[in-house]
Formats: C-alpha cells, sequence, structure tokens
C-alpha cells in the first residue's frame, strides 16, 4: 500500500484559515453595507434634485396662477364698480322726478285774467341716518335713506284782484287730480301780493303779482 506525503499541508492549512479569517469577513461585509448606504445616499440625493426640480417648477406655476389671479379679481372689482354705476344710472333715469306732467297739468288749469310769468323748481336730497323705533321685543331699526324733496314754485299776475283769481287759481290747481296724487298738501300763497301795477302794455289794465308754492312727496332713493 502506497504511502502519501503532503508536504504543502500546513501552507495549504494556513491559507484555509485566512480564507476563514473573520475579521477579513469583517471589512468585506462592511464594505458591501458602506457602498450599499453610499448608494442609497447617491439616489436620495437624486431625489432631493429631482424634488426640488418639481417644487420650483409647481413654484412658479403658482406664482403665475397668483398674478392671474390678481388680475381676474382685479377685472371682477373693476366689473362689479361699473355694474353699480351703470345701477345707480338706471336708477337715476327711472326713478327721476319727471317735469312733463308737471307741465301738461299746469296748462290743463289756466284760467282767465291769470298770467303765468314764471314756473321754477328746486329739488334737494335730504339724507336720514337710520334709527331705532319702538323699544323692547318690538324695536325696529329703519335703515337710513335719502330723500328727495321737490318744490314748485309759480309766479303769476292777476289782473283782476278784486274777483280774488289768484284764490281761484290756487285751488283750481290744488284740486287738479295731478296735484293731488303727487302733492304733500295743495298750493299756498307764498308771502304777500304786490301793490297794485300798471301793465306797460295796456296803461288801463293793472295787476298784481303772486307767487305759488307747493311740495311734492318725499321720495326714498338710495
Amino acid at each position: 500500500m502506497a504511502i502519501r506525503i503532503n508536504l504543502l499541508a500546513e501552507e495549504q492549512a494556513a491559507e484555509e484559515l485566512r480564507r476563514k479569517n473573520p475579521v477579513k469577513l469583517a471589512i468585506w461585509v462592511g464594505s458591501f453595507l458602506v457602498a450599499l448606504a453610499a448608494l442609497f445616499i447617491l439616489k436620495l440625493q437624486l431625489d432631493i434634485n429631482f424634488s426640488k426640480n418639481d417644487y420650483n417648477g409647481v413654484d412658479k406655476q403658482w406664482k403665475d396662477n397668483i398674478a392671474k389671479y390678481a388680475a381676474v379679481t382685479n377685472n371682477m372689482a373693476k366689473i362689479a364698480e361699473i355694474d353699480r354705476k351703470l345701477n345707480a344710472l338706471d336708477r337715476l333715469s327711472t326713478n327721476r322726478f319727471f317735469w312733463a306732467p308737471v307741465l301738461n297739468a299746469l296748462q290743463q288749469t289756466v284760467i282767465n285774467d291769470i298770467q303765468v310769468v314764471r314756473i321754477s323748481g328746486e329739488q334737494k336730497y335730504v339724507k336720514e341716518e337710520a334709527k331705532f323705533i319702538g323699544s323692547g321685543a318690538s324695536k325696529q331699526l329703519i335703515p337710513g335713506s335719502t330723500l328727495e324733496k321737490t318744490t314748485l314754485y309759480i309766479d303769476a299776475k292777476d289782473y283782476n284782484a278784486n274777483a280774488q283769481n289768484y284764490d281761484k287759481f290756487k285751488e283750481t290747481l290744488s284740486s287738479y287730480d295731478f296735484f293731488v296724487k303727487n302733492l304733500q298738501r295743495g298750493f299756498i300763497l307764498d308771502g304777500t301780493l304786490s301793490s297794485p301795477s300798471v301793465d306797460p302794455a295796456d296803461i288801463n289794465r293793472q295787476f298784481v303779482v303772486f307767487r305759488l308754492v307747493a311740495h311734492f312727496k318725499d321720495v326714498p332713493r338710495q
């Protein structure tokens, strides 16, 4: 039987021991983990860069939208202001006081020996503040408003003052349907009659000058 002797057995055992050295294995494992962590960090950095790019894009789009929103809201505010002015003009055109019916009523109430020399009107707006009425549970707030006050003045000559035609003219105006419906009360004599005067066109005629005044009903305006 042949006997075999391995002269390299000692070196092979030492080499095998080196391969199985735990320190070397730990170094390999550690190096792998470090490389894996580095790859993870690199991936995170790439994700951060991509996220920053996405954020910058969204931020730019958001700022663009803010500018557009501001422009839209400004336009809406301008449109609302224009609508408010148009509504105010519409109320003014539809709710304003019309003088044509007044003139028509005056020409329907002419009487003999009365000569109207001047017709004038006065319109003013009085603002009334909001106020409370009542008390306790029945207390109510009356909103403020603007009242349109219109006054009519008629200057005329009476060529037959002895018959008091000026008074007949006043009563004729006060009883006319249009004025009955629209005046606070009838016409009144504003002041006193003037002294008799001679008519320059006919020295045989005399007249007195008088003024009638009437107040139309107050109209609330917005």
